[in-house]
């Protein structure tokens, strides 16, 4: 249940890491799927930036005093199904590489919305330094995570 600012952080923050988590793994399967090396490049970069990532935002939830949990993306999710649905119809393999290149747009925007909202919160909640430099860097390398997979379109 949430009850005030301070649940819905948290709420958010384990939903957030939860899909950083679950992009480890999508980010190698892609890079795996991938025809054009620069995709498979990005993908093999971008998984690399979210172990970073996610090294970052785990000292958050010791900060707040609060358990990483699971809170699952129903987003997440979508988006990964699909994408297998496009995929699994697609014939030539580089149109699946513009499908992922489109998955790759949707998860930046995805992770740069949620930390808008855990940036909001923090502000309104007066939370130190120490939880909110790591949610600005994080946002700041999803946007350039955005304008790269932006780039990947013209596969």
């Amino acid at each position: 249940m949430i009850e005030n600012e301070h649940d819905l952080f948290i709420r958010t923050l384990r939903e957030f890491y939860h899909i950083e988590r679950e992009l480890e793994d999508l980010q190698s399967e892609l890079a795996d799927a991938a025809t054009d090396e620069e995709l498979e490049e990005f993908y093999m970069a971008h998984s690399e930036t979210t172990t970073e990532q996610l090294g970052r935002i785990e000292p958050i939830f010791d900060a707040i005093e609060a358990d990483p949990g699971v809170i699952e993306s129903e987003m997440l999710d979508a988006l990964r199904s699909e994408r297998d649905d496009l995929v699994g119809d697609i014939q030539d393999p580089v149109l699946g590489d513009l499908v992922d290149a489109e998955l790759g747009r949707s998860i930046e925007r995805l992770e740069i919305t949620k930390l808008e909202t855990l940036l909001a919160l923090a502000d309104r909640m007066n939370l130190p330094d120490e939880v909110v430099e790591p949610l600005e860097t994080t946002k700041a390398e999803a946007a350039t995570g955005l304008e790269r997979a932006q780039e990947r379109t013209e596969v």
